[in-house]
């Protein structure tokens, strides 16, 4: 495995999401009201509270409330009505990696509109990241697909550096070079720094459903799961590197196979190593140095012969809550 440096890269949030305590310089009476009854120390704010009319957060130390500052619409400047700008192809390339970007598309807008984020998504037009589109945008969302080009692969560098957020799913994440050093195309960066995950390097067939025992709950996308839930059905993946070595990864998510419940039903015999019956294996990581997310679910269950759909990643409810969870407290601060 590549040798991570002992330095860890701190990367700051964008200063157009404003903080709790910039809110209170602009707010005093609310931020005085949340304040009255409690101690003098930080506080820890918790999940949004929502009614038809406001939101707010409740302090998880003493139950303090950031309340009264956001009536109405949702507020932009505390985070809550944030931007999310998606890539990935709908048609073309894997079946069922478009039939998840269908899907997702329905879903990321349904859930934006209900929970007050924009979600727009740019298809295959990776000419979109760019410096001046992602500086509109809070988080950026990769749905089976990544840029190939390097002025766009650099944009989204800069983006990441800068403190944006991301979640990346499934085949985002794929790479598979004889030679990083010979191939043009192997991002080095994305591949080794940012997802640390190295090539691809092995999978499960056909798509199933499996239980996914939660690491820690310590993390905000985590802290509402229970400790093994059982995911929708998916291809799952195994990566060159060990990521539970590495310091600047938190494993969030695993599949632990075994010979009474391996992963996996491949029927064809010559292909024994696509049924998993033992190992530990990341489906979720987050790296530490930067506001991102991955994670390997992506892949419907489908016929490629009628190409009729047979599972929907959105059906299970832990996964919703896993990806919501995400995606507010990557954009939050957590």
């Amino acid at each position: 495995m590549k040798k991570k440096t002992q330095t860890k890269k701190i990367h700051t949030k964008k200063p157009r999401l404003f903080s709790l305590a910039a809110l209170c310089v602009a707010l005093p009476i609310a931020c005085m009201a949340a304040f009255s009854g409690c101690e003098t120390h930080t506080h820890t704010w918790g999940d949004w509270q929502r009614s038809e009319g406001e939101h707010w957060r409740v302090c998880e130390e003493c139950d303090a409330e950031e309340r009264g500052a956001h009536t109405g619409e949702p507020c932009a400047d505390c985070g809550y009505g944030f931007k999310a700008l998606a890539f990935g192809f709908t048609e073309g390339g894997d079946a069922a990696h478009a039939d998840f970007a269908r899907e997702a598309n329905e879903w990321f807008a349904a859930q934006g509109e209900e929970n007050g984020f924009t979600y727009d998504f740019a298809g295959s037009d990776f000419s979109l990241l760019n410096d001046d589109t992602l500086a509109g945008y809070d988080m950026v969302i990769f749905l089976n697909d990544r840029p190939h080009e390097r002025s766009q692969q650099e944009a989204f560098e800069r983006f990441m550096e800068g403190g944006g957020a991301w979640i990346g799913f499934h085949a985002c994440a794929f790479s598979m070079v004889d030679s990083k050093e010979e191939s043009e195309g192997y991002w080095s960066w994305y591949q080794d720094d940012f997802l640390a995950c190295g090539n691809y390097a092995r999978n499960t067939w056909n798509p199933t459903s499996e239980p996914l025992t939660v690491e820690t709950h310590d993390h905000f996308s985590t802290k509402n799961l229970p400790d093994v839930f059982d995911s929708a059905p998916c291809e799952w993946y195994g990566w060159e590197y060990d990521l539970t070595q590495n310091e600047d990864i938190t494993v969030l998510l695993t599949l632990n196979p075994t010979e009474e419940n391996p992963a996996g039903d491949q029927p064809d015999p010559n292909k024994p190593h696509e049924i998993w019956r033992e190992g530990h294996y990341p489906i979720a990581w987050a790296n530490d140095g930067y506001n991102m997310l991955y994670t390997n679910m992506g892949h419907n269950l489908q016929s490629y012969n009628d190409f009729e759909k047979e599972s929907e990643t959105f059906s299970c409810p832990e996964q919703c809550r896993f990806i919501l969870d995400a995606m507010y407290g990557l954009v939050l601060g957590g």
